[in-house]
């Protein structure tokens, strides 16, 4: 099975960027970009448990609400397009050109 959060975040919690390293550090799992925010595999109802307990105590206090979306297993490896903040934590500032 696979379970996908989506995260709405809350402008009285921390910034994003911080709240992601947190979740990171205490879930192992990372952001991606795309519709959903996070995902994660299980088999089990324990590793299920487990998995929703990391993300509820990484999010605590960060008046942020989830919805969890769980699914049967698609075909195929699970494609995370981009991980979010990327690598280094630092994102690529968007420039525009006048003229």
């Amino acid at each position: 099975m696979i379970t996908y959060v989506e995260v709405y975040f809350s402008s009285e919690g921390p910034v994003s960027t911080e709240l992601a390293e947190k979740v990171q550090k205490i879930t192992g799992l990372h952001f991606i970009r795309g519709r959903r925010d996070l995902a994660f595999r299980w088999t089990t109802d324990e590793e299920f448990s487990e998995h929703v307990r990391k993300i509820h105590e990484a999010f605590r206090g960060s008046n942020a609400f989830l919805k969890f979306d769980t699914q049967e297993e698609e075909t195929g490896p699970l494609q995370i397009a981009a991980q979010w903040p990327p690598v280094g934590g630092k994102r690529a500032e968007r420039t525009s050109g006048s003229g």
